[in-house]
Parts: structure tokens; sequence; C-alpha cells
């Protein structure tokens, strides 16, 4: 998987680059996502679909599509997931059908495509895995997956990768941007560790210092509103009944930013996330990714991702404030989205 990363980081540096060159004012959240999306459909699929180079490529406006639902109907579905049945027999989904029957062509089509030429086996990525997963008629017995399972989780790994590790890259980018001493500290780290070269997973492991500001950008401003659990028997809690099977929304943005567990919650400071801060807490009050068993399957890959980018950025360039720079950031009250935009630019460093 690290392999695929660094094509695509490559690619991400050549655009900051050429944005370094034109003195250009660059809005983090379109940046982060074309870099995260190349980086899912490489290391997924094995497609090189290029979005830095290429914005309006297909497979790019399709995902756009799915991450982006009716927002009425999405918030009706968010309170009560069993509406969404409802609405499609409706003829009003969610997700609209054709970006969905678009990304099952694709996994057919790469699927045919490996089997047809002998690559399945070959190819180190997400997609190769499921294909050994799957099931066919004489398998019918076992507990395999089936194409529509596969196309599901084929789509479960395009979203869940994609949206949310681009908001964590942009949010940290901007964040060091907005901190130069803490910039100033990250730098120091990657250039001890890192050299010139591009970090490998296990550099990427040591990185302790970029993994505290990573944590801390997720603190602030999660990309996670809340999560779901559901209730496995009949349970009281201070005075308070939970009926077996009621799902519990758990609200992460209000955890992050309690006062009593985060004082100062609006200011920015990876310090909260240094061994001793953290020992010093409930493990359950960080939720970047869920706690227990069904915690995010996609936690390692976004972290190694967001570690590899970050830290190859920062032996190069400088994110610093430009014009439209707001600070404090206003957070949507929707969404994990900065209401002025994530706005930087980029300062080539000095060797």
């Amino acid at each position: 998987m690290t392999s695929h990363i660094h094509k695509n980081t490559k690619v991400f540096l050549e655009n900051i680059q050429q944005m370094y060159e034109t003195g250009q004012e660059v809005e983090l959240r379109d940046l982060s996502a074309a870099f995260t999306l190349d980086v899912i459909a490489s290391t997924g699929f094995g497609l090189e679909i290029n979005t830095l180079k290429n914005p309006q490529n297909k497979f790019a406006t399709e995902a756009q599509k799915v991450i982006n639902p009716n927002p009425v109907l999405f918030t009706f579905v968010l309170f009560i997931p069993e509406l969404s049945k409802f609405f499609s027999t409706l003829g009003f989904p969610i997700v609209p059908q054709k970006s969905l029957d678009y990304f099952a062509q694709v996994v057919d089509q790469i699927i045919e495509e490996r089997k047809r030429d002998g690559l399945h086996g070959k190819v180190n990525d997400f997609l190769d895995l499921l294909m050994n997963a799957e099931k066919d008629e004489e398998q019918m017995e076992q507990r395999k997956l089936t194409r529509s399972e596969l196309h599901a989780q084929a789509l479960l790994f395009i979203f869940a990768g994609f949206d949310t590790t681009a908001t964590v890259l942009s949010f940290t980018l901007f964040f060091l941007a907005m901190n130069p001493e803490v910039l100033k500290k990250a730098q120091q780290e990657v250039d001890a560790k890192c050299g010139q070269g591009l970090p490998n997973y296990d550099t990427a492991q040591t990185l302790t210092y970029l993994d505290m500001c990573i944590n801390e950008s997720i603190r602030v401003a999660s990309p996670a509103i809340f999560i779901n659990r559901r209730c496995v028997q009949d349970t009281n809690i201070q005075g308070i009944h939970i009926p077996k099977d009621m799902i519990i929304l758990i609200p992460i943005c209000a955890i992050h930013s309690d006062p009593e567990i985060y004082p100062d919650p609006d200011k920015f400071d990876p310090e909260r996330f240094n061994s001793e801060n953290k020992a010093s807490r409930h493990p359950y009050a960080h939720l970047p990714f869920g706690q227990g068993p069904r915690n995010c399957i996609g936690m390692r890959l976004a972290l190694l991702e967001l570690k590899i980018a970050l830290a190859a950025l920062l032996q190069k360039f400088s994110p610093v404030p430009c014009s439209k720079s707001v600070y404090p950031i206003k957070l949507s009250k929707v969404q994990p989205r900065a209401q002025d935009g994530l706005w930087v630019k980029f300062e080539q460093r000095k060797k």
C-alpha cells in the first residue's frame, strides 16, 4: 500500500510546487480531497485517476455526488435509518442510483480484466483481497462474499476513506499554518527522522509529534459528527432506561469540545496528546475512529496516508497564512467544514 501512497504523494508535491511558483492562494479542502481520492482509487483498485491533474474525471465527479447526498433526506435518515428504504421506494434515494451503478460497473470491469489477464493475486490492493473473498457457484455453502456484497465493501472503502481523510489533512495543514511554533516543531521532527526521502511505513510510525498534531486537528474539527451503536441489552444509566436494540448516537463533537475534558477547547494544542496527557484521560474521551471492536477498519491506512503526505510536504514547504485566511475557524453547524474555507499559501523551505 505504501508504494501507492508514495506515487500519489509525488504528484501532490508537484501540484504544490506549481502553486508556490505562481504565488497562488490555495483552498486546502479541494486540494486534499483530490489527493485522498487519488490514493483511494490507487490503493483500492489499482486505478490512476489523477484527480490532482484532472479534477473533472468521471470517477471524481461520481464520487462527489455520493458524498454530497440530498441534505433534507440525509437529515431524516441520519436520525431514522429505516427511512432510507422508504425514500428509495418513493423514487427519492439518498444517494443517486446512477452513481452507485457506475462504481459497481467499475469494480466488475476491473475484476473481469484481472481474471482474463491472469492478474488476480498479483496486484497489491484492496480489490484483490475482496476477489479472494468472493464466492462462486461451487462455494455457495461457504461464507464468502457475493458480488453485490463485494460492491458494497468496495463502495464503503471509497467513501469512508476519501472524504474523512481529506477533512483531516486540510484542517491539519491549516492549523499548522496558523500556528508557526507548532509548524516549526513538526518540521524539525520530520527533518530529523525522514531526511530528504519519502517516509516509509516504519518511519511514519516514529513521527510522534506529527501524530499529536493530527489527533489535535481531529479533536478540534472532527470529520465525524457522531457515531452510533445498537444497545445489545436493556440498560439503565443514571435513571434513564435504554431498551435493547435502541440506536444510541454518541456526539463526538460534544465530547471533543467538553472543557472539563479539554480545557480551552477551541485552542489548537497538540500537547494534549503527549503520552502524559493521554494517560490522564479516559480512552473514550477521544473518538476519531470510534472505539472498541467496531472502530474504523480504515484507521491504519488513513493515518499512514496522512503522515506520509504531511511529512513529505513539510520537508519541502511551509503552509502560511494568506489574505483569505480566517482564523479562528468558524465551523459549519451541519458538516465538518470551515464556513470561510481553509485558505493558505505555500512557501518553499530553504535548504
